[in-house]
């Protein structure tokens, strides 16, 4: 008995032991993805940051080997080096700036940098950072972190770039923003000059913004992005019919006449641009292609020569397929998921976001490529997998686009397309993937039975492939476990005066509604069905009404809206809500149709 003791004890010893181990190695054992996301050369190294693992990783290119790792509090999203000194944007609702000493790996100093802060800059003792979701740009301290002045963008600026004189700064917004049901709709670039900012749209149908940056001279901007024929039905993907791949090259002396230049080949897309650089010199441009896994090398100059000499007004530069013949080189990397690029004159360093190593690319022995791996005992689980899927071109026709051309994040264009699904000549805004899962029926009329078959009908209809099992099963995981982001309006998790038209205190977002008329539904008013606690599991459900659902409700079921606070939620913050069509029983949702609902899962 007491050596049957003495083993148990030694044996719980043990575990402790090797849990402690565990916990102090934390993403440094493989246990995770790196997920690189930024890319800058620090003198002979290359600096790396780790979205998913929270690292900065100090890389020697020749050796492939890590030189340091330093831990960050929060994912990081964007970095800017200023001499030994990192400046690390990192975090969501409470996004922070950590400024690391990469020589020591000691953190300097952190302060606080709005929600979901990206793409750093540093100019004159200066620190200048895009806050995604509060729409804004922030200019510090670079020493302090105090805000000296901050401006407004129309839609999340993901992108930023500062002149060299630090006398104009340029933002980048993701998304249009406004009405979708014009004429026009394109995302804006945002120039901030003497303290005033003005918003300048791109090409029509530009969204999915995602990098920049600024020649060295400061005279160029080059902007990579989508740019979407939304006004024409999706019949068709050759020759760019949907979606075609751009880099939008400014004059920042006339801000207002941007120059798509297509990087798509007649017969091979170049699906989501995503990184862009530019050599020392300015005599190159360098483009990732995150969609197909390819790099973009562009003889810059003499690309403005042939935008001058055959720029016309009755064929738009962002028409022609093939203008960059003869002045780019298209390089296949290593690699999966190029986003951040940076190049030290000799070569050009490439981050995969979703293969976990580095890709170096010679600009002198003929464009070669190498891999390096950062990750390499990683294995990517299913719903990592699935993401990669839904971000990758290579499996579309003539690589176009992929899943997340539409989709971005998972979420929103920002754009109406008139999808065949449910006859032609009715455009709609593009849906959010993010809960489609549990709201079933899908598509803005309900005409999928679920989203998993709504998922296997966009691989065959809008990318013309037939899917793999796995390929779907994979994207359904993915989108499954996709995280919310908390709104920006939200004040300790509760709604702000902002976000409830000072209606009250926050806690009026939860209401006592006794069968009255409910308010705020799509439509005008419904009728409350069912009256829960201030918590627990039981949902609020409210019947929508019948002009809600333009094509008559299917027979047999009624649409509701669930407002509910669930038990692991803090009692008195804000009601989770979804949409959805449940099984009636006497005019009123079944009780298996509440219980399902009430634990998150789709309602047969």
């Amino acid at each position: 008995m007491k050596l049957t003791k003495m083993f148990r004890a030694s044996a719980t010893a043990l575990c402790c032991l090797l849990a402690l181990i565990s916990c102090r190695q934390g993403p440094d054992a493989a246990s995770g993805p790196l997920a690189p996301v930024d890319v800058k050369v620090v003198d002979h190294l290359v600096a790396v940051l780790g979205h998913e693992s929270c690292v900065l990783e100090l890389v020697d290119p020749a050796s492939g080997e890590k030189v340091k790792s330093i831990r960050l509090a929060q994912p990081p999203n964007g970095m800017a080096v200023d001499g030994a000194t990192a400046y690390v944007a990192e975090g969501g609702p409470r996004g922070a700036v950590e400024v690391v000493d990469l020589e020591s790996g000691a953190l300097k100093r952190s302060f606080p940098a709005g929600h979901t802060p990206m793409s750093p800059v540093v100019r004159g003792g200066k620190l200048y950072v895009a806050c995604r979701f509060d729409s804004r740009v922030l200019e510090m301290d670079a020493a302090t972190g105090t805000v000296l002045d901050s401006w407004n963008v129309p839609r999340e600026p993901v992108a930023l770039a500062v002149s060299p004189d630090g006398r104009k700064i340029w933002a980048a917004g993701h998304l249009p923003a406004g009405a979708a049901d014009g004429d026009f709709t394109a995302a804006a670039l945002t120039l901030v000059e003497d303290g005033k900012a003005v918003h300048f749209p791109l090409s029509n149908g530009t969204q999915g913004v995602r990098g920049m940056a600024i020649s060295p001279d400061g005279r160029y901007l080059a902007v990579a992005h989508v740019l979407s024929r939304y006004q024409v039905p999706t019949t068709q993907l050759d020759r760019g019919w949907m979606n075609t791949n751009a880099v939008t090259v400014i004059d920042t002396d006339d801000p207002d006449k941007p120059h798509p230049v297509l990087l798509d080949d007649p017969d091979a897309g170049a699906a989501n641009p995503w990184g862009v650089s530019f050599s020392g010199d300015g005599g190159k441009l360098f483009v990732t292609h995150a969609g197909t896994h390819e790099l973009s090398v562009i003889d810059f100059p003499a690309l403005l020569e042939r935008m001058k000499r055959e720029g016309r007004s009755n064929e738009p530069v962002s028409e022609r397929l093939g203008f960059l013949h003869g002045l780019r080189t298209r390089i296949a990397l290593p690699l999966n998921g190029p986003r951040a690029v940076a190049s030290d004159g000799e070569n050009v360093y490439v981050a995969g976001y979703f293969s976990d190593s580095l890709a170096e690319v010679s600009l002198k022995d003929a464009c070669k490529s190498r891999a390096i791996p950062l990750n390499g005992q990683f294995r990517p689980s299913r719903e990592k997998l699935g993401e990669r899927y839904f971000n990758d071109a290579s499996h579309c026709f003539q690589g176009w686009q992929s899943c997340a051309t539409c989709h971005p994040d998972g979420r929103v264009d920002g754009l109406n397309w008139d999808l065949l699904n449910d006859g032609m000549g009715n455009p709609k805004n593009t849906r959010t993937m993010f809960l489609s899962h549990r709201t079933s029926p899908v598509m803005t009329l309900g005409v999928r039975a679920s989203a998993e078959v709504a998922v296997t009908a966009g691989f065959v209809h809008i990318q013309f492939l037939e899917p793999s099992g796995e390929l779907a099963e994979c994207v359904n995981a993915y989108l499954k476990n996709m995280k919310e982001v908390p709104s920006p309006f939200l004040v300790a998790h509760n709604p702000s005066k902002q976000q409830t038209g000072g209606r009250g205190a926050p806690s009026a977002m939860l209401p006592a509604w006794k069968g009255g008329l409910c308010p705020n539904l799509p439509g005008g008013a419904g009728k409350c069905l069912k009256q829960p606690g201030a918590c627990g599991a039981t949902p609020i459900l409210t019947s929508l009404p019948r002009n809600w659902w333009p094509r008559g409700r299917p027979r047999g079921w009624m649409k509701v809206k669930a407002f509910w606070c669930p038990p692991w939620r803090k009692c008195g913050g804000p009601p989770l809500t979804c949409t959805t069509a449940v099984r009636r029983r006497s005019g009123k949702p079944s009780r298996h149709a509440i219980r399902g609902i009430s634990e998150g899962r789709r309602v047969p």
